[in-house]
């Protein structure tokens, strides 16, 4: 039987609760932000690759509200429906950042009143 033996077999793997996951965490209140707006949430360091994201509102930015998140110049995940109160975990393509990043969330659909958490979940990798 043919066998593949991924990079990633010599990688360390953490015994820790979580491992070597972290977060990071932004926040931000907007006030009648319009469509295509851009909010610049953190600035992430090289050496980490982002996994996902988790997002939290508790009263929701506005019907017909959505986010498309960015690293930078990449679309990490579009279409993100923020209107009403939600709380979720976004697993995302694995983006390694190589150079000082800027989480961005782009405003879509609607004007944006409300506040709301972004927290990228991303592991060290160093570079």
């Amino acid at each position: 039987m043919p066998k593949v033996i991924a990079p990633s077999m010599q990688d360390t793997v953490y015994t820790g609760a979580a491992g070597n996951l972290s977060v990071a965490f932004g926040q931000v209140t907007l006030k009648a932000a319009a469509v295509n707006t851009e909010v610049a949430l953190l600035e992430l360091p090289i050496g980490l690759k982002v996994v996902g994201v988790r997002i939290a509102t508790a009263a929701g930015l506005g019907a017909g509200v959505k986010f498309d998140l960015k690293l930078n110049n990449i679309v990490i995940q579009a279409g993100i429906d923020v209107a009403a109160v939600s709380a979720v975990v976004i697993p995302v393509q694995p983006v390694y950042l190589k150079e000082k990043t800027v989480l961005t969330a782009v405003v879509k659909g609607a004007a944006a009143t409300g506040s709301i958490a972004v927290m990228p979940e991303y592991v060290v990798v160093g570079y």
